[in-house]
């Protein structure tokens, strides 16, 4: 039935409902959503954004003062350690004694101290001592050295130097925090080298998590050189050093999937930098319960009066077009028509597609039939396929030779191989089983091969573990090895060489399973005609034409592209690759 109107006198009897939704139920929702939102907007908002962002700063202050206690108390063990009079000398020898003596006084410095990680020593003339929490074997003097700006740590005079970077010596620790003083002779005040504490960044946050939980924060600090420590390491946004405004008592906000993070950024003194604190949860308000209760009720009073127009106006016609489908649901009559005298642009408009779409499903259920149809032929096919009379004959056949000739083991053994195939082919009574069902059926199948003939065959396999456990409809990859042994053999006394290589596409669901042999090929002819469906003059086992259909069924697929990929050369090869969906 045609959407256009017959004539002017039917165009004028059929009126939009648009007039009188637009009228009565949007002007009304507009005015209610309108002074809901100014009230909002004017009333609580300056109140809301002045009171979470002054609990913000006073807890990012709080997470600072904490974070600098913890530096702090690690610039007390470091000093001891610097002023240490037994390290002083051992520093001021340089042997080998000295040495070890050193080494051991930054292992003691380890105990009871969990948040170091690592501690260095730069003498005065560029050697390096390192103590490891855990050990590292990295070893490369000139690269350590250049991490560090040894001018601005003696611009310290002795005092503790803070930064962040990325120790090379254990690179895979990223960013932490370190600490560098210089060693100065209590005795003769001349600089005796350099302290480099490394913190261990994952106790560290552990150290930060109660008080960070508490507040639910996320932060991020900067040091004066603009490298990056955060705790934890991933931040609800990526690169959100990048997006921050780095300024002094700033409060702002990022957006991040349609939702707003707001940030406050503090001066962190003992490190010369800046810390950001992210509020990782909702902005809630406790007025907003009293604002929504408001914009309910006014919602309920308007609804119910657009509901009662919209009943009159609207639904009586909906409910003629509702009670003829519950009759072609109940009495499954395709040929109803659903027809209207008048009533709007919108009810002729849906009488019109409901008639286009009865049509529509006529042809659909024809359709299914013919698609019942056909799986019930490729069912029969497949029961044809395992059984598979010609080739029992044949094997029996080549048993009773192989007695004949006092090959009694041969026979023994060909015999077990047949039961185990017809086992694996039988058993599941499925029309899919798993890969590794399906690998076993082709060894089996394979090995009665090779025992009929000892040089007719060479497979190998690559293929994922986690594809072990897929299903394929059965019998698909034995056809295909077996298409290639009946059909790729160049002559006789020269194997088929065949590989099987199945690997999953986690990026698109889809389990490709390639079998290549190195036989004689097939005719870019040959695969056109596979490609589109058309008979072929060969009956090539189970059948590529058949595979086909099968997966196409079976997946609810209908383009042959989606599921087959046949490419050949001639007298040097065949690949057919299926695209079977998981």
């Amino acid at each position: 039935m045609s959407s256009s109107y017959k004539n002017v006198t039917e165009q004028k009897r059929i009126k939009s409902v648009s007039w009188v939704l637009v009228k009565s139920y949007l002007i009304t929702m507009g005015f209610s959503l309108f002074f809901g939102m100014f009230l909002f907007q004017t009333i609580l908002q300056r109140e809301v954004n002045y009171k979470l962002q002054r609990g913000e700063s006073e807890a990012l202050n709080t997470v600072s003062y904490f974070i600098t206690r913890q530096m702090q108390e690690n610039e007390r063990v470091s000093s001891d350690l610097a002023t240490n009079l037994s390290f002083q000398y051992a520093l001021s020898k340089e042997d080998e004694s000295s040495t070890g003596l050193v080494n051991k006084l930054l292992r003691d410095s380890f105990v009871g101290r969990n948040n170091i990680r690592s501690i260095h020593i730069i003498t005065k003339d560029g050697k390096i001592i390192s103590e490891f929490r855990e050990p590292s074997y990295l070893k490369d003097d000139k690269k350590f050295l250049k991490q560090f700006n040894l001018q601005a740590i003696d611009k310290e005079k002795g005092s503790a130097y803070w930064g962040i970077n990325t120790n090379i010596l254990e690179p895979k620790v990223g960013n932490t925090l370190y600490l560098a003083r210089v060693i100065r002779s209590k005795a003769k005040l001349e600089p005796l080298g350099y302290l480099i504490v490394y913190l261990d960044p994952v106790q560290f946050n552990k150290d930060c998590e109660d008080v960070l939980k508490n507040i639910s924060m996320q932060i991020m600090i900067k040091d004066s050189s603009g490298a990056i420590f955060k705790m934890p390491d991933n931040l609800a946004i990526d690169h959100l050093e990048e997006i921050v405004k780095w300024e002094n008592d700033k409060y702002d906000y990022v957006k991040e999937d349609r939702k707003k993070y707001y940030y406050t950024v503090h001066e962190m003194p003992i490190l010369n930098g800046m810390i950001v604190g992210l509020n990782t949860q909702a902005r809630d308000n406790d007025n907003m319960s009293t604002i929504l209760l408001f914009a309910v009720i006014m919602n309920i009073i308007f609804l119910s009066g657009a509901s009662l127009i919209i009943r009159s106006k609207v639904v009586s016609p909906l409910k003629n077009i509702a009670d003829k489908a519950r009759v072609i649901g109940k009495q499954g009559k395709l040929d109803t028509r659903f027809t209207i005298d008048t009533g709007y642009v919108e009810v002729y408009d849906i009488t019109c597609a409901l008639d286009e779409m009865m049509e529509e499903i006529k042809g659909l259920v024809s359709e299914v039939k013919e698609r019942e149809k056909l799986q019930k032929r490729l069912e029969l096919s497949i029961i044809n396929h395992q059984v598979k009379p010609h080739f029992l004959y044949n094997t029996l056949n080549t048993v009773s030779i192989l007695i004949a000739i006092e090959e009694k083991e041969s026979a023994n053994e060909l015999i077990k191989t047949l039961a185990k195939y017809y086992r694996a082919c039988l058993s599941t009574g499925e029309d899919t089983i798993t890969i590794e069902e399906e690998l076993q059926i082709v060894k089996e199948y394979a090995k009665i091969a090779v025992i009929r003939n000892p040089n007719i065959v060479h497979i190998t396999y690559d293929v994922d573990e986690e594809a072990l456990k897929n299903k394929i409809p059965k019998i698909t990859l034995q056809s295909l090895v077996e298409n290639s042994i009946k059909y790729g053999i160049r002559k006789l006394g020269e194997p088929v060489n065949i590989h099987i290589d199945i690997k999953l596409d986690k990026s698109q669901n889809i389990m490709n399973i390639s079998v290549e042999d190195d036989g004689v090929g097939i005719s870019e002819e040959m695969i056109g005609k596979i490609m589109k469906g058309e008979k072929l003059e060969v009956k090539s086992g189970f059948g590529l034409k058949a595979i086909i259909a099968r997966i196409l069924l079976c997946y609810d697929l209908k383009d042959t592209n989606e599921v087959i990929e046949i490419t050949s050369k001639c007298g040097e090869y065949t690949k057919i690759l299926l695209k079977i969906p998981y």
